[in-house]
């Protein structure tokens, strides 16, 4: 039994139906009244319906659990403090539970940059939970993801939207923030490899795309790759998050939430063959992402891509 939190986010929606098509048992811990409780009453899997920081809840999930893949953050929360309570508290109960069950691997994924020394609160508070799944004595895998696209994302998403409503490229700052891109399903096939092969235990493995660009490059790929005329409009960081923060206050869903802005202005790159050397495959291109982004936009049918890992896994398993 593998257990999943943040099970119905734009990851853990990914991971949960690469699980179910490996044949996993899997069961999901969900908040009651989540947004996105509808989408796990549909999947053939188990629900605990409890919170992070419940400890009787949390036990109860773990019961009978051998893998925990621990995705739940409220990236959308704006208060500080409130991001920071929420890592900690999570992670302690998530540990305790752990340990107590004797899990075989406990697998998370942070944003790259994150660390107890990092500037922005929020990448302090994911490094802090990190050190302390790290020194906890239960066997982990600690992915750092660069930027993630896929249907359902903010960033190429967000910027697909904009363009087909109102022609305008918003580009935050100077644009010249580097990302790397990385396919929310080769993250998925990340984490499933890592939840057994053993050269990759007790590790921290940052993740990117095999692409090195600039905010301002993607934001041209995408727009190019969409045809429409376009009028190209620089924010400041400052200006937008205020844009930002004012929206996501009056409930609303903006292009790039506030700590979405945040994350951007850190410059998030690593190797471009980390996953390569870590995981034995080659992650997707942008171009090929957002063309399937484009796809399903005209045709919510449009089957989604396989990963190249998965392509490659026809021939040698994940386990």
């Amino acid at each position: 039994m593998i257990l999943v939190t943040g099970a119905s986010g734009f990851l853990g929606r990914h991971v949960v139906r690469r699980l179910l098509g490996s044949g996993e048992a899997v069961r999901c811990l969900c908040r009651p009244g989540s947004p996105g409780a509808d989408w796990l009453r549909s999947q053939p899997v188990e629900v605990v319906w409890g919170y992070l920081h419940d400890p009787d809840g949390v036990e109860r999930a773990f019961r009978g659990v051998r893998h925990i893949i621990h995705l739940a953050s409220p990236i959308r929360e704006v208060r500080d403090a409130a991001v920071e309570q929420f890592h900690q508290r999570a992670i302690h109960c998530l540990v305790g539970s752990a340990r107590r069950a004797c899990v075989d691997r406990f697998l998370t994924v942070s944003p790259m940059g994150c660390g107890t020394s990092a500037d922005l609160p929020f990448l302090r508070s994911r490094g802090a939970a990190e050190e302390c799944l790290r020194g906890s004595g239960i066997p982990f895998v600690i992915l750092q993801s660069s930027v993630m696209f896929g249907s359902g994302d903010r960033l190429i998403g967000g910027m697909i939207r904009v363009l087909c409503r109102s022609g305008l490229l918003v580009i935050p700052g100077t644009g010249k923030t580097m990302l790397q891109p990385i396919w929310v399903g080769d993250v998925a096939s990340c984490l499933l490899r890592a939840l057994r092969d053993d050269k990759v235990a007790d590790r921290v493995i940052p993740i990117g795309g095999p692409q090195h660009l600039t905010y301002e490059e993607v934001a041209d790929q995408v727009a190019k790759m969409l045809n429409l005329p376009r009028v190209k409009v620089h924010l400041s960081l400052r200006t937008l998050g205020w844009l930002s923060r004012l929206l996501e206050g009056l409930g609303c869903n903006p292009f790039l939430g506030y700590r979405h802005l945040e994350l951007l202005n850190v410059g998030t790159i690593t190797a471009l063959d980390a996953v390569k050397r870590a995981f034995d495959f080659q992650p997707m291109p942008l171009v090929e992402g957002v063309a399937y982004q484009l796809a399903r936009r005209q045709d919510a049918g449009f089957p989604t891509p396989p990963s190249r890992a998965e392509r490659s896994s026809r021939t040698r398993g994940h386990r």
